[in-house]
């Protein structure tokens, strides 16, 4: 057997863009996590009879995809749940409050007009949700206005929604009154469905977490993502939730916090400590053996390599996942049978070249790797602005947050040798 195909079973286990979806994944792959807001979520849930409205936050790859999906298959019997993905839907450069409320009201009518979805169909609030869609896509310049049928409304739309609502658009079209009809025709459709159900609608919006965070801000800062009569989640970018800027806007809704699995002890003031954490780093050891586990390979990472990989991933899966991947890159370069830890530091180096850090950062990193806790402090940027610097910090991933009896936050390990390095030359030239 050639190298490649020897560890062509295994990197395919390992791909870092690829959340758990599906119930078979779930049960394959699955690590329960104590933190975990999921049944949090559910409890209230079954207390609620008013719309509630969620925010979702966590670092890119902390795994909110596959505790969403969870979400969703444990109420798919008791509640009509819609899945919004706004990273395929539409451009990341180019959304606002404007493009997820007309995709949301979208999503919304593709399920209505789904045979056996709801029964007692009121064709005429559909009719009104058409009406209110159409208007969106014949202020279009690039959209020709001939009469268009439902299913061609929402293709048409759905490719206006992919490029973004243009500039020209939103002068042609007053967007906030256009979008606030649109709410009212979802809200419609969403009264009558639930009680033709007799179930509750809940929608998950997932993918608004991997927008910066001005355009995260802007988006939010709008109440009319609030006013869809039905229980909602939407997913936002770590940097949102602890920017001093969100604490207004946040009041509307209840925030469940997705933390990554911590890889070292903290004190009791939430300090950062050098003490591993081993009841997190073998959680995290158990997402690498239970995917080789499928291959039946539970010994191809030795465990002090799976030790070191999971401390280097800080606890965040989509990073541990990578790193796993690039392991048995290196693994195949290196014509190895087995991942140790030589192959495994190798993975790591390579990784940390994804992470360019500025001379600006290393004071607040510091900061935080004493302190356990964000700073305010801000900087200057020509294209940027003023901004927060543990922002950029949080939203980047050089910096983590974790739980133990508080939140607490610390240097992601990847990068920790070019902290101490910085740490070595600033006493160097302190002592000279």
């Amino acid at each position: 057997m050639s190298n490649a195909k020897y560890w062509k079973p295994a990197y395919q286990l390992f791909n870092p863009e690829q959340p758990l979806t599906t119930p078979e994944e779930m049960k394959d792959f699955y690590i329960q996590r104590e933190d975990s807001p999921v049944e949090n979520l559910i409890a209230i849930l079954e207390m609620e009879d008013e719309p509630a409205k969620f925010l979702l936050a966590g670092h890119r790859g902390s795994g909110k995809t596959t505790e969403l999906r969870r979400i969703q298959q444990e109420l798919a019997e008791n509640y009509a749940v819609i899945w919004v993905d706004t990273a395929t839907a539409l451009d990341r450069y180019n959304i606002g409050y404007a493009e997820v409320v007309v995709l949301i009201g979208m999503e919304v009518c593709r399920q209505a007009i789904k045979p056996g979805w709801w029964s007692n169909r009121d064709q005429r609030l559909l009719d009104d949700l058409e009406n209110s869609l159409t208007t969106v896509i014949y202020q279009d310049k690039e959209t020709e206005t001939e009469q268009l049928e439902l299913p061609e409304v929402l293709k048409k739309l759905g490719l206006i929604l992919k490029r973004g609502l243009t500039r020209d658009m939103t002068k042609t079209l007053n967007i906030r009154p256009a979008v606030s009809d649109i709410i009212d025709r979802v809200n419609d459709i969403i009264k009558a469905a639930e009680k033709d159900r007799k179930q509750k609608l809940l929608v998950i919006v997932d993918g608004l977490d991997r927008h910066d965070l001005r355009t995260a801000l802007e988006m939010f800062a709008s109440p009319l993502l609030t006013e869809l009569e039905c229980h909602i989640i939407y997913t936002i970018p770590i940097s949102l939730r602890y920017s001093p800027s969100f604490r207004q806007p946040m009041e509307s809704f209840q925030c469940l916090d997705l933390y990554n699995l911590p890889v070292f002890e903290c004190d009791r003031n939430s300090g950062p400590t050098s003490t591993p954490n081993q009841a997190g780093r073998d959680r995290l050891k158990s997402v690498i053996t239970k995917r080789l586990a499928k291959i039946n390979e539970t010994d191809l990472f030795t465990p002090d390599a799976l030790e070191l990989l999971s401390e280097k991933s800080g606890g965040v899966l989509r990073d541990l996942i990578r790193l796993a991947r690039g392991a048995c890159q290196v693994a195949l370069k290196k014509k190895k049978e087995y991942v140790d830890t030589t192959i495994a530091k190798e993975a790591i180096q390579e990784e940390r070249k994804a992470y360019t850090i500025n001379d600006y950062h290393f004071k607040e990193l510091a900061t935080v790797h004493e302190t356990g806790r964000l700073t305010t402090n801000t900087h200057h940027l020509p294209k940027q602005g003023e901004f927060v610097i543990c922002d950029e910090l949080l939203q980047n991933k050089y910096v983590l947050g974790y739980y133990g009896d508080h939140t607490w936050f610390d240097v992601h390990p990847i990068i920790i040798e070019d902290l101490e390095q910085w740490q070595g030359s600033q006493n160097s030239a302190v002592s000279s």
